[in-house]
């Protein structure tokens, strides 16, 4: 007999053997065998006389532990055969490289035995190699008589347990373990591996996998190139999602927790890089909470990619319920979607449908009319406001609370909702600026459309027109007071001039004022937003710009405004300039149209070709990446709508 001493003491030995996953430490023992060039390995729960788990045992019919590798291998911690070798004589990837797998016995029992037979130039040879766990570091060695078969392999018994392990027999273990080897399966099918009775059988256990396009990661000092994600989607449930983490060899090193929206897909990820790998050597992928910076940003990449990927999954699960429901009429939705705006609506309220019709009974067994109005209003609450998504769920459809909040949690965690409402508010802004182009360029419109009940109607509610700051303001009603009162005073002092008339000869108010007020952190401050339009023929002349002027400074003076914290920002809008009035809006060393700039004012004069040019520049970029196209069917009815509110 042999005796071999790691050079390491037993605290240290034990704190590196131990883990609290018992199947994960029954995988090691699996991986060893793979490592081996096993082809068969099957792992049997043994039963004592009371049918309480008195043993494991792992059998396989791999290369064996010869004596030379058992006097380097167990009594060198650190320094496997297998640190210099990629691949095993079968042509496999090598699992561990510092020998400890074999220890992790020591979290199930309090024995481990190793019955071995390996082959040489002289022929077959058998031993023993035997490690207690409160010895760790000792590993006693006999050689055995010469066996009388002709098949190497290796036997591992685990006795004297220090638990009942009941959990080892429920099919969750059975779950867990396949996914940890049903990868290794797909990827070398001469392994087959067997857990209590039960064969690791991709083809029983996998509904389908995918590998997700490749993903370069750049971090702040290094850049990640060779990472490969496969999703495995199970066929039955699993007790818990997780990314499971591989060396580029694709050898499951650790896991955690998946963090991923999918709602009835039972899955594992398998993520492999060379980084996972200095990850694993230093033993940190065990650690549940494991917050290294360069590791959590590869980790979130990942965690995109699968969110993405389950969102196409549901929109491919969601096809047969959309036709039955365009066969049925309820599907609000006609034809093909117009824009890539329409597809992401359309892509997320699918997901949303299906979700509806397969777990709420009200909505499945609801009559044809009932549905139809159900997914106008989801259709409505994602193109506007994904965020009432929720409310729809719940008090329209009587969605379950859990299923509810997952499917919620689908538009909030990968941001589909902000790029719906961004896409929604920018297809609504290019259909703005098409039909104010329309009201003040086209000839057909532009030489009877009203300021008053038209043009401010339309500016009213858009006040982005005049700047990013403005996107939102508010009524003001003392300030509209104040205004209307200065404007009549000084109309009332240039009586003796003469009456401006409309184009039909009748006499009318040629201003039109606009006052809202900007929101501001600070409820001390006070921010207004002044425009005076003029309607497109108008010419804006020296007169004009007068009267414009005369206002600015009579609102800045008036008691209501007097001493307090406030600033303006005035704005007149018209077709066109006399030529000598440019000179007083275009002036050097200002930004263009900038007329007066105060102490807590600026005076803007803008024709409405300025305004609509400045916003067709802001919203170029994302109107030609989101293919919004406003028809001229769409400009006209929405000029139809504004005059029809007039009439009423």
């Amino acid at each position: 007999m042999t005796t071999l001493n790691l050079q390491a003491k037993q605290d240290f030995l034990e704190r590196d053997a131990a883990t609290r996953d018992p199947v994960r430490a029954i995988a090691e023992l699996v991986w060893n065998a793979l490592d081996a060039d096993a082809t068969s390995i099957q792992v049997t729960l043994e039963r004592n006389d009371l049918g309480g788990l008195g043993a494991i045992r792992v059998v396989d019919n791999g290369s064996g532990i010869s004596a030379k590798s058992a006097e380097h291998d167990f009594g060198n911690l650190g320094d496997s055969w297998k640190r210099d070798t990629h691949r095993t004589g079968l042509g496999r990837a090598i699992h561990g490289k510092e020998g400890r797998g074999r220890l992790r016995f020591y979290s199930l029992a309090q024995r481990a035995r190793w019955f071995t037979t390996t082959r040489s130039e002289e022929g077959l040879s058998s031993r023993t190699l035997e490690i207690h766990a409160k010895s760790l570091e000792r590993c006693e060695v006999v050689e055995a008589e010469a066996p009388t078969g002709e098949n190497t392999g290796t036997t591992v018994l685990l006795t004297m347990l220090k638990d009942t392990f009941d959990a080892l027999s429920t099919p969750d273990a059975y779950r867990q373990f396949s996914t940890l080897f049903a990868p290794y399966v797909l990827q070398y099918p001469n392994a087959e591996i067997w857990f209590n009775g039960f064969k690791v059988d991709p083809d029983v256990t996998i509904h389908r996998w995918q590998d997700l396009p490749p993903m370069v990661i750049q971090l702040p000092d290094r850049t990640i190139d060779d990472l490969k994600v496969k999703v495995i989607e199970w066929k039955s449930a699993s007790e818990t999602r997780q990314i499971h983490f591989g060396g580029e060899d694709g050898i499951v090193l650790g896991s955690q927790p998946a963090h991923v929206t999918a709602p009835g897909f039972e899955f594992s990820a398998y993520a492999y890089s060379a980084f996972f790998q200095e990850i694993a050597d230093d033993n940190l992928l065990e650690l549940d909470n494991l917050g290294e910076p360069n590791f959590l940003a590869v980790v979130g990449h990942i965690r995109e990619a699968l969110g993405d990927y389950f969102r196409s999954r549901m929109s491919e699960q969601s096809l047969g319920v959309i036709q039955e429901l365009k066969d049925q009429g309820a599907y609000p939705y006609e034809g093909e979607p117009r824009d890539e705006i329409e597809r992401r609506e359309r892509q997320v309220f699918d997901i949303a449908t299906y979700a509806i019709n397969s777990h709420s009974r009200d909505f499945s067994r609801a009559e044809t009319p009932l549905k139809r109005m159900t997914l106008t209003l989801l259709k409505e609450a994602i193109k506007h406001n994904p965020d009432d998504l929720s409310t729809i769920l719940q008090a329209v459809v009587n969605l379950g609370k859990a299923k509810q909040s997952e499917f919620s949690a689908l538009l909030k965690k990968t941001q589909l909702g902000n790029i719906i409402g961004a896409s929604s508010l920018i297809s609504d802004r290019v259909t703005t600026l098409e039909v104010l182009k329309g009201m003040v360029f086209d000839p057909k419109f532009r030489r009877t459309v009203k300021e008053r009940g038209e043009l401010d109607a339309l500016v009213r509610d858009n006040t982005w027109l005049f700047g990013e700051q403005f996107h939102i303001t508010m009524a003001e009603s003392g300030l509209t007071k104040v205004m209307n009162r200065v404007a009549e005073d000084l109309g009332a002092k240039r009586k003796g001039r003469r009456k401006v008339t409309k184009l039909d000869g009748s006499t009318g108010r040629v201003d039109c004022f606009l006052g809202r007020s900007v929101p501001h952190s600070d409820e001390g401050k006070r921010e207004y937003l002044l425009i005076e339009l003029k309607r497109p023929l108008l010419k804006l002349g020296r007169k004009e710009l007068d009267q414009v002027e005369d206002y600015v400074n009579a609102i800045r003076q008036e008691v209501e405004f007097t001493h307090t914290d406030t600033s303006w920002n005035f704005f007149l809008v018209a077709s066109e300039f006399e030529t000598d009035i440019h000179s007083r809006i275009y002036q050097k060393d200002r930004p263009h149209g900038l007329f007066l700039h105060g102490d807590n004012f600026k005076f803007w004069i803008k024709t409405w070709a300025e305004v609509v040019r400045e916003n067709e520049a802001r919203l170029q970029f994302v109107q030609k990446k989101l293919q919004v196209e406003v028809s001229d069917e769409e400009i006209e009815q929405r000029i139809a709508d504004l005059r029809q509110l007039v009439v009423k």
